[in-house]
């Protein structure tokens, strides 16, 4: 179950980013430093309670999958609680493909459980970056999933 709410969040995260909420992620820059700035800006948006924003940085099946942004805001909160509100995060070195890229991102819940989070991210047609799935796995991750070194 957590799982597959895991996917449905994942795919939610990151293909959220529509409008001019993706216009900044788009400009040129490095894929890796894209990548960053579309989960930094749905975290930051998770921070504000801000449902709509939040759900913009998801790739439109996921935004359709939800009537309003407050239902995606409170799967992640129920679901999701160390995306949803954490107390330190740190990125390690994504892996970049043309169209599909790996996040993997180290977090500390509000209760001290370090979770690491894998996001899946997809490149749009107009070249930017949107989140189409997060899966969490608590503790110690999967070896093969994680680069050989953190990036901070």
């Amino acid at each position: 179950m957590r799982i597959i709410g895991a996917t449905v969040l994942a795919w939610c995260l990151a293909f959220g980013a529509g409008g001019g909420s993706r216009l900044w992620a788009q400009t040129v820059m490095p894929p890796e430093v894209a990548i960053r700035q579309v989960i930094e800006g749905q975290l930051d948006a998770l921070a504000q309670d801000d449902a709509p924003k939040a759900l913009s940085f998801a790739i439109p099946e996921i935004r359709n999958a939800f009537d309003t942004p407050l239902q995606f805001l409170a799967l992640v909160e129920s679901g999701y609680p160390m995306v949803y509100r954490h107390t330190s995060i740190r990125f390690f070195a994504p892996r970049v493909g043309y169209r599909m890229s790996l996040q993997i991102v180290r977090m500390t819940d509000v209760e001290g459980g370090v979770w690491f989070v894998a996001y899946r991210l997809l490149r749009q047609r107009d070249g930017g970056w949107l989140i189409g799935g997060v899966t969490a796995y608590p503790g110690e991750p999967v070896p093969d999933l994680l680069p050989p070194s953190p990036v901070s």
